[in-house]
């Protein structure tokens, strides 16, 4: 055996990390200089990290309480931040649909002579215009708003 390492550290190691070594493991260490001292330094941590859980503060039932409910609060708002996503993804598609309808294909011009013939004022087509653009602004700026 060296003085700078002994084949048994990870067994002491592990008897340690247990709390019980046992009586050859002992005496063998006592035999052992590099094993002595692993026990030594590893006994200091060991004792420190028990002392470090004992001391630890435990948050109060308030506490906890309450990143419960933050947490619970942002599992929400993820949720609907997906759901107006997927939303603004469907508007997106039929908008896309409609343009091609209109702007292309065989069933475009029999589209195109319906919509034609409906007569809308224009306030109202300048009212839902801004609605077709305000919405998706508005859906954008709630979820960044908060």
């Amino acid at each position: 055996m060296s003085a700078a390492s002994c084949m048994r550290e990870s067994e002491l190691l592990d008897a340690l990390g247990r709390g019980f070594v046992g009586a050859e493991l002992e005496s063998h260490v006592a035999t052992c200089l590099p094993c002595s001292e692993l026990q030594a330094v590893a006994s200091a941590l060991l004792d420190d990290r028990v002392k470090a859980i004992r001391e630890a503060p435990v948050p109060t039932a308030a506490a906890m309480w309450w990143r419960m409910q933050m947490r619970r609060r942002q599992e929400v708002q993820a949720a609907s931040r997906r759901s107006l996503l997927i939303g603004q993804a469907v508007t997106l598609a039929a908008a896309m649909a409609v343009m091609v309808a209109l702007f292309g294909g065989t069933v475009a011009v029999e589209l195109r002579e319906v919509i034609a013939s409906i007569r809308v004022s224009s306030p109202l087509l300048l009212a839902l215009a801004t609605w077709i653009i305000a919405a998706p602004i508005a859906g954008w700026v709630a979820i960044r708003g908060k």
